[in-house]
C-alpha cells in the first residue's frame, strides 16, 4: 500500500512542479509583453511627434515664404522659415538615426507572437485540470518565448547596423526632390 501511496504522492509533486513551471512562463511572457507594450507605445509616439512636428514645420515655412510683406518684416518671416527648415533637417536626421518608425512597426510584430504565444499558454494551463500537465508543450511554449526575443533582439540590431532604406527620404517634409542618378557613362564607366 505503501508504494501505491508514494506514487499518488510522486504525481501529485511531479503535477504541482509542473504547474509552479507554468506559472513561471505566464508570468514572464506577461512581463515580456508589458515590457515590448511599453517600447510600442513609446517608438509610436516618437515617430508620431517627429512626423508631425516635421509636417507642421513644412506648413509653417510655406505660410510663411507666402506671406505678402516688405521690409524688415519680410527679412524676420525668411529667417524664420530658414531657421525652421533647418530645424526639420536636424528632426528627419534624428528620425533616420534612431528609426522610430521601423521600431514600432517591429516592436508591433513582437507583441502580437507575445499575444499568440499568451493565448497559448492560457489555454494550456486551463485545460490541465484533472489531467497530468504536458511537459513537451511547456517546453516548446518556453523555446517559443526565447524565439521571440531572441528575433527582436536580431531585427533591432539589424535595424541598427543597416542604413536606412533607399526609399526613405533625408529631409522628410522638405520640398527637396530626389536627383536623377547619373547614367553610368556620365559617371566614368560601369560600376
Amino acid at each position: 500500500m505503501k508504494n501505491g501511496s508514494t506514487g499518488v504522492t510522486g504525481h501529485g509533486a511531479a503535477k504541482a512542479d509542473m504547474d509552479a513551471q507554468w506559472q513561471f512562463l505566464h508570468r514572464q511572457v506577461d512581463r515580456q509583453l508589458a515590457l515590448f507594450g511599453r517600447r510600442r507605445r513609446r517608438d509610436k509616439r516618437k515617430a508620431f511627434g517627429l512626423q508631425m512636428a516635421t509636417v507642421t514645420l513644412s506648413a509653417t515655412i510655406t505660410v510663411l515664404l507666402g506671406l505678402r510683406t516688405a521690409g524688415p518684416t519680410r527679412t524676420v518671416l525668411l529667417n524664420i522659415a530658414l531657421g525652421l527648415g533647418a530645424l526639420i533637417t536636424v528632426l528627419a536626421a534624428a528620425e533616420a538615426f534612431f528609426t522610430h518608425r521601423r521600431l514600432w512597426v517591429l516592436r508591433t510584430n513582437t507583441v502580437r507572437r507575445l499575444e499568440a504565444l499568451s493565448r497559448h499558454v492560457d489555454f494550456h494551463t486551463a485545460g490541465a485540470d484533472g489531467r497530468p500537465p504536458d511537459a513537451g508543450v511547456l517546453t516548446a511554449s518556453l523555446a517559443e518565448l526565447d524565439a521571440i526575443i531572441a528575433d527582436d533582439q536580431k531585427a533591432w540590431q539589424h535595424l541598427h547596423e543597416s542604413p536606412p532604406a533607399a526609399h526613405e527620404s533625408r529631409f522628410v517634409g522638405t520640398t527637396e526632390l530626389p536627383q536623377p542618378e547619373a547614367p553610368p557613362h556620365a559617371a566614368g564607366g560601369d560600376q
